[in-house]
């Protein structure tokens, strides 16, 4: 009768040191990601990045493992620093400015194409007041609806009736808009905001899911491209959207050499579901280095299967005034 709860005691015990170092394998991923160029292809590649991804998840799980399997064996307790990883192994954040009013604010949201209310969207706007809206995930009904946001009178609308559907808000003129579509026929909006008489470029994107080693290195290549176009275009630069890439992931390998930075934290956006508290950040606001960042984060749940973000930025380099 006593020899049960000692098989129990080591069935747990092994299972939970399995996992601890499993655990730890998957927050050391993105130092593998950091070695591999950002236009690695192939299977290995693919799936490697797809690994980084989940960081808090390998964090939460060290963690729960460690601590089990230290009430038996105290030296597996030199394992939990190894939880600090995802702190560190993220993509470099945009430079702080300092405390004050920021110039301007970006928003992005993915509002799940499936939704038809607009509510929820337009109350967090009023609240929040941002200059500047990426909406993704966008159906006709949708647009229909974000046409009457009197707040954002300049707009650029691409609906679709699947999850690729993308739209620009803007409270400041639109100087230039276009569509450009990809190989695959998936849209992003680029366009260039008159702001305070200066000219800003803004790029609203959601590249597709790296479902498969080729989407993989697309999103890879559209990213760098799209770093390498605003910095080429010399102007203050903003990249937004449902990114469908992490801070650890081979994506952002290339883009702060390219100069661009995120601005959000590392809070999961996605899936929204229980606050995000087993999701992963892949919507994002990148900035190029003419601004500093004042704030960014996550914001509440919209409806979608989405957190929004937001981020508060000052213009600390000179840029080009409005012809």
């Amino acid at each position: 009768m006593t020899a049960e709860p000692f098989a129990w005691r080591d069935f747990v015990l092994r299972r939970a040191r399995i996992l601890a170092l499993l655990c730890a394998a998957g927050l050391l991923l993105p130092v593998a990601c950091a070695l591999l160029p950002a236009q690695s292809g192939g299977t290995l590649a693919w799936l490697i990045d797809l690994a980084c991804h989940w960081q808090w998840l390998y964090a939460a799980g060290l963690v729960a493992c460690t601590l089990v399997t230290a009430l038996a064996f105290r030296w597996w307790l030199l394992l939990l620093p190894l939880a600090a990883l995802p702190w560190f192994s993220a993509a470099p954040r945009l430079a702080a400015a300092e405390p004050g009013t920021p110039d301007l604010v970006v928003a992005s949201a993915n509002v799940q194409w499936q939704t038809g209310d607009v509510r929820p969207l337009a109350r967090w706007l009023a609240d929040e007041a941002p200059d500047v809206v990426v909406v993704i995930e966008v159906s006709p009904a949708f647009a229909q609806e974000l046409a009457r946001l009197a707040a954002y009178p300049h707009r650029h609308l691409v609906p679709r009736e699947d999850p690729f559907g993308i739209a620009l808000l803007s409270r400041h003129p639109l100087l230039a808009a276009a569509t450009v579509r990809d190989a695959d026929g998936l849209p992003h909006i680029e366009a260039r905001i008159a702001w305070q008489g200066r000219v800003v470029s803004v790029r609203a994107a959601h590249p597709m899911p790296p479902l498969a080693a080729e989407h993989h290195l697309a999103r890879n290549a559209k990213l760098a491209h799209w770093a390498r176009a605003a910095a080429a275009a010399r102007l203050p630069a903003i990249v937004a959207g449902d990114l469908n890439a992490t801070p650890w992931s081979t994506a952002f390998n290339e883009l702060d050499g390219l100069g661009l930075r995120r601005t959000t934290g590392l809070a999961p956006t996605w899936p929204a579901a229980l606050g995000g508290v087993v999701g992963i950040p892949i919507d994002h606001v990148l900035a190029s280095p003419h601004w500093r960042l004042v704030a960014g984060g996550v914001g509440p749940d919209l409806g979608s299967d989405h957190l929004p973000v937001l981020a508060r930025l000052r213009l600390t380099l000179p840029a080009p005034a409005v012809p």
